[in-house]
């Protein structure tokens, strides 16, 4: 149904590996549904499903934010309210003379098989940030507070991170370390799903020492090599801010996009990482 989401900006078109799975189709009969195929004399309709993988943060957390149930080109709105639910609740509680359609892609489509390719992304090693090839980060310090002069030298200064696999591949521990390269400087979890993280002192991503709300997921990037990125959302006392992360060409690209407490528009940078030999 027309919900107002753009392929390519809010979801993008996946491939299944599964050719079966690039293939599934249901006809099923709409008699005494009151629809208006039955009004126009039809007996039912063949359904055929499309998958698409989620590439907007704001739909992921919430679809309500982002989908406009108004309806499109003039229509009358379908929809009163949008929200995630999984397959299995769709099946059991959707309206019995239309569920065979979703009772046939659980059957068809292996639901584990984004969770597989996410856990296939390795960002394991060690990693610097190579400033030469950085956009947009010193005008990212700015926003939260920063001096010009203190985000040009705070930009160009050396940035390394040893990422490890935590007790599942989707989960990581990251070790961020001192302008040595060397003396580490922060150890972080990122679990799937919500969690908070307390710090102390004065955090130039974070603003002043206390707990921070954040949330990791996997979203579909079209830059990837894999099309797939890991994410981290923090509401932080400086703002919100959203760090997508992902392999290309060998490199780690981090995108950071800050926006600032009670500012509609967010500023984005890019910084690139490249692998190093280990310790």
């Amino acid at each position: 149904e027309e919900v107002g989401l753009e392929e390519g900006k809010h979801v993008l078109l996946e491939t299944p590996v599964d050719e079966d799975a690039s293939h599934i189709k249901c006809k099923y009969k709409t008699e005494g549904t009151g629809s208006w195929l039955e009004k126009a004399g039809f007996s039912g309709q063949e359904l055929n499903w499309v998958i698409f993988r989620v590439a907007d943060s704001n739909l992921e957390t919430d679809p309500s934010n982002v989908c406009n149930l108004s309806g499109l080109g003039g229509e009358k709105p379908e929809f009163s309210a949008v929200r995630w639910e999984s397959l299995d609740w769709v099946v059991e509680n959707i309206w019995e003379k239309k569920a065979r359609p979703y009772q046939l892609l659980r059957e068809k489509y292996d639901l584990e098989c984004w969770n597989s390719r996410c856990a296939g992304i390795d960002f394991s090693g060690r990693w610097s940030r190579d400033s030469k090839r950085c956009v947009g980060v010193v005008e990212g310090l700015v926003a939260r507070g920063l001096t010009e002069e203190s985000a040009q030298t705070k930009a160009a200064e050396p940035y390394v991170q040893q990422w490890k696999h935590h007790t599942t591949n989707r989960e990581w521990v990251v070790t961020t370390y001192t302008t040595d390269g060397q003396t580490p400087r922060r150890e972080l979890h990122y679990p799937v799903g919500e969690f908070d993280e307390s710090y102390e002192g004065t955090s130039t991503i974070f603003g002043n020492g206390g707990k921070v709300k954040r949330r990791c997921f996997y979203l579909a990037e079209k830059d990837s090599d894999a099309e797939i990125a890991h994410v981290t959302v923090s509401e932080t006392s400086l703002g919100k801010e959203e760090s997508l992360r992902y392999l290309k060409d060998g490199d780690l690209i981090l995108k950071r996009t800050f926006q600032s407490s009670g500012q509609s528009d967010g500023i984005t940078s890019t910084e690139v990482f490249t692998k190093c030999e280990e310790n």
